[in-house]
């Protein structure tokens, strides 16, 4: 990949709405917790909000359905991450699970981008934010509102893009299971592997955050091709070196409530923004504001230097192993072993 490519601005159709009510449900679940003096529990139901980014461009009552299962899917990996405290060494095999179960339902209804990533996401924060079992009703309770707020979000969305301004009419709803069992099951059943293999050799390698190595693999397993996974890669990297030293930036500034909120508006409307139009640029957005999200348990307590430096070794090794991943998904004498093993688990005929 060029230098050109890196930097080139893509076409696309998604409409400036969607990160507006993104941004705009991020604020406002933000504004509750600092009007409480709890921004790091604003942060938490932050992650449900993110449902609101599965908003397919479909007619109203789809838009609707797909928001609210994605807004419970959320929330259930959430509370899945969360239980993995009774037993750790859990943790790698029911992230694995949720990277697969949550790929194979993005796949087999074919929801797009963000794909299985805010699922996984979700789980991992749940199993490595350090809480007790007496908080956790509580806490998946916050995602819960956030997920409410998404929903709240995408009505308003669909009510600016259809009736308001007109500028994303509604596309017909996606037929189910139509890109095959190869697809929705085997690969999502590969990339569920590997997210849990990168979780597993994170916290063997012993590596701050080590999560992160998940996370890295959960993104760059994305790629339709292998090509774009290769180039997802080099995008990834790329921009999340810059994004590093813009979140050292941030990360050393204490700022006062209401500039974080804005703050995080802007980071969500950015990324959203460019995310389809220069994958690299989304990175250096997307960097800070999930830092953030990631270390809402410690929120303006914590070693800028050492959160970056974390973040960069655990990136390097993730993408690594995802390129791996990516490899056996798109070589047919890799996968082979996986396809059997998939074929025997799930007794499963897609039309």
């Amino acid at each position: 990949m060029s230098l050109k490519q890196i930097l080139t601005l893509n076409s696309t159709e998604r409409v400036w709405q969607l990160p507006f009510f993104a941004a705009l449900g991020v604020a406002l679940v933000l504004s509750i917790g600092g009007y409480y003096q709890r921004l790091d529990l604003g942060l938490i139901a932050m992650i449900g909000v993110m449902a609101f980014l599965y908003t397919p461009n479909t007619p109203i009552y789809h838009k609707m359905a797909v928001v609210m299962c994605c807004s419970f899917g959320i929330s259930l990996s959430f509370l899945l991450g969360l239980l993995t405290h009774i037993f750790p060494p859990s943790a790698p095999f029911v992230i694995g699970i949720v990277a697969m179960s949550s790929s194979i339902l993005v796949r087999y209804y074919d929801l797009g981008a963000p794909g299985y990533f805010f699922f996984v996401f979700a789980a991992l924060l749940g199993s490595f934010f350090p809480f007790e079992t007496k908080d956790f009703i509580f806490l998946v309770g916050l995602v819960c509102i956030g997920g409410m707020i998404a929903n709240l979000m995408a009505f308003l969305y669909s009510l600016s893009v259809i009736y308001i301004f007109k500028n994303a009419l509604p596309k017909p709803v996606p037929q189910r299971g139509h890109l095959g069992f190869e697809v929705v099951v085997v690969d999502s059943f590969i990339m569920g592997f590997f997210v849990g293999l990168a979780l597993f050799l994170g916290q063997f390698l012993a590596l701050e955050r080590s999560y992160w190595v998940a996370v890295s693999c959960t993104v760059i397993m994305q790629g339709i091709t292998l090509n774009s996974v290769w180039n997802k890669q080099i995008q990834r990297i790329v921009g999340t070196l810059v994004g590093c030293f813009f979140a050292w930036f941030l990360l050393g500034i204490k700022f006062e409530a209401w500039e974080f909120v804005l703050l995080m508006a802007f980071l969500v409307f950015m990324t959203e923004y460019v995310v389809f139009r220069n994958y690299a640029l989304a990175m250096v957005f997307i960097t800070p504001y999930v830092t953030y999200l990631a270390e809402a348990t410690n929120f303006m307590n914590y070693d800028a230097n050492l959160l970056v430096k974390a973040r960069l070794e655990d990136v390097i090794v993730g993408s690594i192993l995802g390129l791996m991943g990516g490899f056996v998904i798109y070589k047919p004498y890799l996968r082979a072993g996986f396809d059997k093993i998939a074929k025997f688990i799930f007794k499963i005929k897609f039309s």
